[in-house]
């Protein structure tokens, strides 16, 4: 009967549209989109006026989607949820993969996918959002002339494309969502992520924390017409801050919360501690020698290793073993493939129409953007034939694609259903991309990095001490999977303890939380006065181990992964004092 109920809402929802107005059911109803967002001017700096780099990032519009708490979604939580990459698509990640209402079940011999109902919905515990990156997913960018080769190649640069202005889009997205649900618009915000959403969750928080110094010259990225929309967004959610800088402390009153999956942090301290572990005798790669029968070759026994090796060249040769003995890198208990199967199959279901209106609960063919004739100026794709540029994301970020997997991204098979609907697009364009590999190469080398500003996501320390700052007034929750290679997190509290500046330590306790179904915690010592506006001393930072999982712990664990963030946010006091954290509901008269 609950299931007749709940379909004949769904189907209420998907008939009256978006065009319902502020009435009860268009706050309450299922969403799926786009963002529109504008170009922009911001720039980085070192300090001095001479050394400053403007840049204008490119118009974009952004897809997400939207999905009310099952019950009483005015008074509950916004989960914000995006995968990573860079260039990763939220759609075929945590979208797909048993976070939404539905989810995307796939059979582990042939691969091929269907789309079941989800019995570990989040919406159990919040409303949900879902965002595609820029240029990844569905989301597309747009400019004028975008059949101009030389010029579309242009735009994949740091001006679209670097650890800062994503989170930055970001940022812009989420507000703009609040204030079009003015009854939500005051509500905890939780984000969810995977991989490198780490840096962009970092970012984000750091972004809205310490919203100020990012106008008035004390951080290396400036862009003041987004700092303008933040405090827009303070004045309406904090009324009595209004035209005044809101501390950090009231900000985490509304952004509150992270939950991070397999998290890119402080990236390269991270692998230099994670090929320690891994290259020491008797490590994961000795019980996988023992059980394949191949041997580990550790890097300095190879006879092409070179002297000084960066913990990226090491890594190489760790994914280089995984892949000789048939291994996923990123679930190394699973065959080659294992995880980019979900992925392809995700794809392959999202680009029939009535699969993606099954999926979001909306009927998608009603989405204008969608449409060829709205795509013009849109475009996707940097190269068109040149395999070669692509390759070089096997150098840069991990495990190398294989030449299949790139012709799958340059000439996909999954969107005919999608042509006939929508229409035909342009080459430069595609309707969706699991993962963009033009993205991938233009964060790792682009004009900031040939001009040395200190904002690579692999190599800057600064986003770890972003990460800490941002810890001492949110709290964090982080998988520890165990069979993840690409992130792993084992080798994260001891990466945090290179940021001496804010920490005295960092110590992993594997057994507390008490009575844990899934123990573990990460345990922070903090410089006094380390932490601007804070006098942090202590953080505990929720470090669970999940024994059965890789890198997407809610593919493979989903019920375990969701009872735990519930707990964790009910210990927290998340639930309980909903309100209190938010006082602007009461003022407005809202019950708890």
């Amino acid at each position: 009967m609950k299931k007749i109920i709940r379909t004949f809402i769904l189907g209420l929802c998907i008939a009256f549209g978006a065009g319902a107005g502020n009435s009860l059911i268009a706050q309450i109803q299922p969403e799926a989109g786009f963002c529109f967002l504008e170009e922009n001017d911001f720039y980085f700096h070192t300090n001095s006026y001479f050394n400053r780099l403007p840049l204008r990032c490119s118009q974009a519009r952004i897809w997400r989607v939207y999905q009310p708490a099952d019950k009483d979604p005015t008074s509950k939580p916004l989960f914000v949820f995006y995968n990573g990459g860079p260039g990763g698509a939220t759609s075929a990640g945590l979208f797909s993969a048993n976070t939404g209402r539905n989810a995307v079940s796939v059979d582990p011999q042939t691969y091929k996918g269907s789309v079941i109902s989800n019995p570990h919905s989040w919406t159990r515990i919040g409303n949900l959002l879902h965002v595609d990156s820029r240029t990844a997913g569905f989301s597309y960018s747009m400019m004028e002339n975008p059949q101009d080769d030389a010029l579309r190649h242009a735009e994949w640069d740091a001006q679209n494309y670097n650890a800062f202005i994503d989170g930055a889009d970001f940022v812009r997205v989420l507000l703009r969502f609040l204030a079009d649900h003015p009854s939500i618009q005051n509500n905890p915000v939780v984000l969810v992520v995977e991989s490198y959403g780490g840096i962009r969750s970092l970012v984000m928080l750091h972004l809205l924390l310490f919203y100020q110094d990012y106008a008035n010259g004390n951080a290396i990225y400036q862009d003041p017409a987004l700092v303008q929309e933040i405090q827009n967004h303070y004045n309406t959610v904090f009324p009595e801050y209004a035209g005044q800088t809101v501390p950090p402390s009231v900000i985490a009153q509304q952004f509150s919360h992270q939950v991070l999956i397999q998290p890119a942090i402080t990236r390269y301290y991270q692998r230099l501690v994670a090929v320690e572990m891994l290259e020491a005798p008797g490590s994961i790669l000795d019980d996988l020698a023992e059980e394949t029968g191949v041997p580990y070759i550790r890097y300095e026994d190879q006879p092409w290793a070179i002297a000084n090796p960066s913990p990226f060249n090491i890594m190489n040769n760790i994914y280089d073993y995984i892949d000789q003995i048939g291994r996923d890198p990123y679930i190394y208990s699973k065959p080659a493939g294992f995880f980019n199967g979900f992925f392809d199959a995700a794809a392959e279901l999202l680009t029939h129409y009535d699969k993606l209106s099954q999926m979001t609960g909306v009927d998608t063919t009603g989405i204008p953007e969608l449409y060829a004739s709205a795509r013009q100026q849109a475009y996707k794709i940097k190269f068109l034939e040149d395999y070669a540029s692509l390759m070089s994301y096997s150098a840069l970020l991990g495990p190398a694609p294989k030449v299949s997997d790139i012709q799958s991204f340059l000439f996909p098979c999954a969107e005919e259903d999608m042509t006939t609907v929508f229409g035909a697009l342009q080459p430069w364009d595609r309707y969706f991309l699991d993962l963009n590999y033009d993205v991938s190469t233009a964060f790792a080398l682009n004009r900031t990095v040939m001009e040395s500003y200190d904002i690579h996501y692999r190599y800057s320390e600064r986003f770890g001490e972003m990460f800490l700052d941002n810890v001492a007034f949110v709290e964090t929750f982080i998988t520890n999977a165990a069979y993840d290679i690409v992130v792993y997190c084992p080798s994260l509290p001891d990466a945090l303890t290179y940021h001496a500046s804010k920490l005295s330590s960092s110590t992993h306790d594997a057994v507390g939380p008490p009575q844990a179904e899934r123990p573990g915690q990460i345990l922070l010592e903090y410089n006094p006065g380390s932490v601007p506006g804070s006098n942090v001393t202590t953080r505990t930072i929720r470090f669970p181990y999940y024994a059965n999982s890789g890198h997407a712990v809610p593919m493979t664990e989903p019920g375990e992964m969701l009872d735990d963030v519930t707990s964790w946010l009910e210990k927290t006091g998340f639930f309980a004092d909903i309100m209190m954290r938010h006082p602007c509901k009461q003022r407005q008269g809202v019950k708890k």
